[in-house]
């Protein structure tokens, strides 16, 4: 059986992500991240206070065994739809870059911190953003798609005109339709 797991943004929590799996109609685990986020309330995977590009990807990196463990720990991972916004996303991107194996990936608002590692195995890729999004430009996305694509990857980016960084009916509808073929 299908294991779904929504992976929530940086400053928010688990439950920040129950009304997106209750617009989906899933029935879905919400874990929160391992820290507690350092500029506010709610949590983080990692800490973006400081953030670079250069230091980026060693951030990732560093909170990446923590997150297999926690993925390993809610099931089978290569049983599980991960559904990341943001934050989330870019955990779920970077795990399955990793090797950890997942049934899908959806990409809400998410990005890649650079080009990846090539692997044969890869599971579907679907990268949702809003053209608008001033948090993580449009071009994250674009240069993300790229780059799983150099990887061996085939990953679906749509982009939603005048989106910002959040999901609209729009990705819902795309969601839902692709969750049914999943199911199918």
């Amino acid at each position: 059986m299908t294991r779904v797991v929504l992976l929530h943004g940086v400053g928010s929590s688990g439950a920040g992500m129950r009304p997106l799996a209750e617009a989906l109609g899933l029935k879905a685990d919400v874990p929160d991240g391992p820290q507690p986020f350092d500029m506010g309330p709610g949590r983080q995977w990692f800490s973006v206070k400081g953030i670079t590009e250069d230091n980026r990807p060693a951030r990732i990196a560093a909170a990446l065994p923590g997150f297999r463990a926690m993925m390993k720990a809610l099931g089978d991972p290569a049983q599980t739809v991960l559904i990341g916004f943001s934050q989330g996303a870019i955990m779920a991107l970077h795990a399955v870059a990793d090797g950890m194996p997942a049934r899908a990936v959806f990409a809400l608002s998410g990005r890649l911190a650079g080009p990846v590692p090539n692997r044969t195995d890869w599971p579907d890729i679907t990268l949702l953003h809003g053209t608008a999004d001033p948090v993580l430009p449009a071009a994250l996305a674009q240069a993300t798609a790229g780059w799983l694509t150099t990887a061996g990857a085939a990953p679906t980016l749509r982009l939603f005109d005048g989106l910002g960084h959040s999901v609209d009916d729009r990705g819902l509808s795309h969601l839902r339709d692709a969750l049914g073929a999943l199911a199918a």
